[in-house]
């Protein structure tokens, strides 16, 4: 049964290489996984272990009047199986902004998966949501994650200076954005 669980897909939005479907609970496994992996975590700040459980907290559908999180799942289509998490939170419909996230398997790191998924989740964003404005939260050792988001439009807004620590130091946190405007160009 299980198995039959992870080979229906469900897409939400369509790209070329990956879809962004629903987060299924049957993957929280994997998602506590990619939490846990020291090099994703060295980008994400998952401090602390991710246990399953709180992972799946992480995904039950919350008692808020507004939808506030979007998560999807990273379907690779050639592999048919999920390789990542991209998301939407911290939505304010009043001023119509939002933050986004990701986190890819390292296994497909270095593939130009992040920009596909960064072009699907931004086209959500402004031609389905109408959102206004997308902000990004970068460390500043993240070198890859600055190239995609230039690569998408985002500008540097703020650097937050020694805001967090990683590997014995203190380092900036860069804050990027794009607005609808710009992306729509």
């Amino acid at each position: 049964m299980s198995e039959l669980k992870e080979k229906i897909v469900l897409p939400f939005v369509e790209g070329e290489t990956v879809s962004l479907c629903v987060a299924n609970a049957d993957h929280v496994n994997l998602y506590a996984g990619w939490m846990n992996h020291p090099e994703t975590r060295k980008f994400t700040r998952f401090n602390m272990p991710q246990t399953i459980d709180e992972v799946k907290k992480m995904f039950e559908t919350k008692k808020e009047a507004v939808k506030e999180d979007i998560f999807f799942e990273i379907w690779h289509k050639k592999d048919k199986k999920p390789i990542g998490l991209a998301n939407l939170f911290r939505i304010q419909w009043f001023t119509r902004n939002a933050h986004i996230s990701y986190i890819i398997d390292p296994k497909y790191w270095k593939q130009h998966i992040g920009t596909e998924v960064g072009k699907l989740v931004l086209d959500y964003a402004y031609k389905e949501l109408n959102l206004h404005k997308i902000t990004a939260r970068l460390f500043a050792l993240n070198k890859a994650s600055i190239q995609l988001a230039e690569k998408l439009g985002f500008k540097l807004e703020i650097t937050l200076k020694k805001e967090v620590y990683i590997d014995g130091e203190h380092m900036d946190v860069l804050e990027y954005s794009i607005f609808k405007d710009d992306w729509m160009k």
